[in-house]
């Protein structure tokens, strides 16, 4: 994303990124992803293919492009957790911050996702970015180095991962919250370790 100018032009920016995001997500979750075209999503945001494409590469990016205040939230997050917590604590409730904070979108992308199989083959940039921050942040915030490091931080993200798939999303971000607390649990339980 581009560098702003003015406080006021930054707000009028990601005004529309969400507008056409959010109108794009509707549409899709009423019709069904292939359903969906870019005229329909900028007849129906009031916007120009153009201003379409100087915020998405395609239909995909609509649906898996980070919001543009992730990162900074991200590095709130992060902030937040207490110093000499253990990395396996910090890591569950990063991800229940995150996904309460970003809760009414991760619905709205389940719902697509659902709606539309083929779209959990596409590449996810915001996962990238994010488990990227995390490491980076958990390299400095913490006394694991090196394999342990990346197998923590590694387990997390597969609790997610899993943890979304089974996830219903009529049930909100408390039922995925379920799902994450329930896989950092097994992942920690000797019972899991010892089979």
């Amino acid at each position: 994303m581009e560098v702003f100018s003015s406080p006021v032009r930054e707000r009028k920016k990601r005004d529309t990124w969400r507008l056409i995001h959010a109108t794009a997500l509707r549409l899709m979750t009423e019709r069904g992803f292939d359903a969906v075209s870019i005229d329909d999503i900028v007849a129906a945001a009031g916007i120009s293919r153009r201003t379409f494409f100087n915020y998405f590469a395609g239909k995909e990016s609509v649906v898996f492009d980070p919001d543009p205040d992730d990162p900074r939230l991200w590095t709130e997050l992060m902030a937040a957790r207490p110093g000499g917590e253990p990395l396996w604590v910090s890591l569950r409730e990063l991800l229940l911050a995150y996904t309460a904070a970003t809760g009414e979108r991760m619905i709205l992308q389940r719902r697509v996702r659902l709606a539309s199989p083929e779209l959990a083959t596409c590449s996810r940039e915001v996962a990238d970015r994010f488990w990227a921050a995390i490491r980076g942040w958990a390299a400095t915030s913490t006394d694991l180095t090196g394999l342990r490091l990346d197998l923590t931080v590694n387990a997390a993200q597969t609790v997610l991962n899993t943890a979304c798939p089974h996830w219903d999303a009529e049930t909100g971000v408390a039922g995925l919250h379920s799902l994450i607390r329930a896989g950092f649990a097994l992942l920690q339980s000797p019972e899991w370790t010892e089979r």
